[in-house]
């Protein structure tokens, strides 16, 4: 039989819509499929392909030290007793304290900590593709401070193709360009990360509250004058803008506020005293009225009753308020939107990780206990990809 050949350019057709991990075993069949899968162009018109593949669309399951859990959307809203996803194991070190910082075209970025007594030793970042199951090496940290002072996030520029670290401290932000090696420092006088360490379970510490949205990263901060703004960092040209929270939110101190990306937009989201959870929906970037309120939820809807105690802490920096140390009875975030509803997660000391499907149009919920053994639910998009490490 004569064997058939097919051009270069239609096998790279047909492979691009196959999923990452079958082509890290295909680039064995020989050289030449080794070097075109290899290939920077060829990965990034994979990446294309799974992105624009909606039934690819997952949430992503973390617990560090043991495994990364990503599933199907459709299966959260389908039946959320049941996550059937294969589990990828993060190759991590006992020695280290681990922060997940965030996902992006594939990657996962981490910080990673070698602590003496309770301080940090030696402080530094790292990526890895699960799907391929490659580790960059170590990035040194600069000048780090104490992880209550800190904020982590990762993101890329489309404009350069590069991938970025971004580390906030106080009164500046840290720029690392992955490929060239290069830091940046901006000065971001008076301000500094939104602490919460003490406002938020204990499994939740262990994530970057910062969001990655169309080449711009987001971090919640504080300024001298106690007033909470959300910093837009553009990765394109390295500049910063802030934006204040909507107009009716009013700091309490149950809950610190915090940001999502849901559906390519940026959320803002507070809990009220003991009596609403309320998601704002960034419509375009400017001042405090591009807030438009897109939920308010009861906790009497979400079948939910607060429970806590106040107990004064030591002042935060810059003289601020005094920190509430709270008894979790819950915390809320939101995970993903969906057609007619939405998908929360909730947590709290003693209480294990569930997820709350609230259907606003029937007025009705379904909560479900995960796995204990998992930290946390991200409501970021996670596709498979082939994009290096290094």
């Amino acid at each position: 039989m004569s064997l058939l050949f097919l051009p270069e350019e239609l096998i790279a057709e047909v492979l691009s819509y196959l999923p990452a991990k079958p082509l890290t075993q295909l680039r064995c069949v020989s050289k030449s499929w080794n070097t075109l899968i290899s290939d920077s162009g060829f990965i990034k018109l994979h990446l294309q392909r799974s992105k624009k593949n909606r039934n690819l669309t997952q949430i992503l399951c973390m617990s560090l030290g043991s495994y990364t859990l990503p599933f199907p959307l459709n299966t959260l809203l389908n039946n959320p007793s049941i996550i059937n996803s294969t589990k990828n194991y993060f190759p991590s070190n006992p020695k280290y304290r681990y922060i997940f910082v965030g996902s992006c075209n594939g990657l996962f970025c981490f910080v990673l900590t070698l602590y003496k007594i309770t301080y940090p030793e030696n402080t530094w970042f790292q990526l890895w593709n699960p799907a391929t199951n490659t580790l960059s090496k170590l990035y040194t940290m600069p000048n780090f401070d104490y992880f209550r002072f800190s904020g982590f996030s990762f993101g890329y520029d489309n404009s350069t193709d590069t991938y970025k670290f971004v580390y906030f401290r106080p009164n500046k932000l840290e720029i690392f360009s992955f490929g060239s090696n290069v830091w940046k420092t901006i000065q971001l006088p008076h301000t500094v990360p939104l602490n919460h360490l003490n406002r938020v379970p204990y499994k939740r510490k262990f994530l970057s509250e910062a969001m990655y949205l169309n080449d711009t990263i987001y971090f919640l901060a504080r300024e001298i004058a106690k007033q909470i703004v959300i910093i837009s960092l553009n990765l394109g040209n390295d500049t910063y803008s802030k934006l204040l929270p909507p107009q009716d939110f009013v700091e309490v101190s149950l809950h610190l506020p915090t940001i999502h990306v849901m559906e390519d937009s940026l959320y803002f989201s507070h809990h009220t005293q003991e009596i609403d959870f309320i998601i704002w929906k960034m419509t375009e970037f400017g001042t405090e009225k591009c807030w438009i309120q897109f939920l308010k939820i009861s906790y009497e809807d979400l079948n939910i009753h607060p429970e806590y105690k106040n107990s004064l802490s030591p002042q935060c920096l810059y003289g601020g308020d005094l920190n509430i140390h709270m008894k979790y009875k819950y915390f809320l975030s939101p995970l993903c939107i969906y057609k007619s509803g939405i998908a929360l997660v909730q947590a709290g000391n003693g209480h294990g990780l569930r997820v709350i499907v609230y259907n606003w149009s029937e007025n009705r919920i379904e909560k479900t206990r995960m796995d204990s053994s998992l930290l946390w639910m991200i409501n970021q998009n996670y596709v498979e990809s082939l994009v290096p490490t290094s």
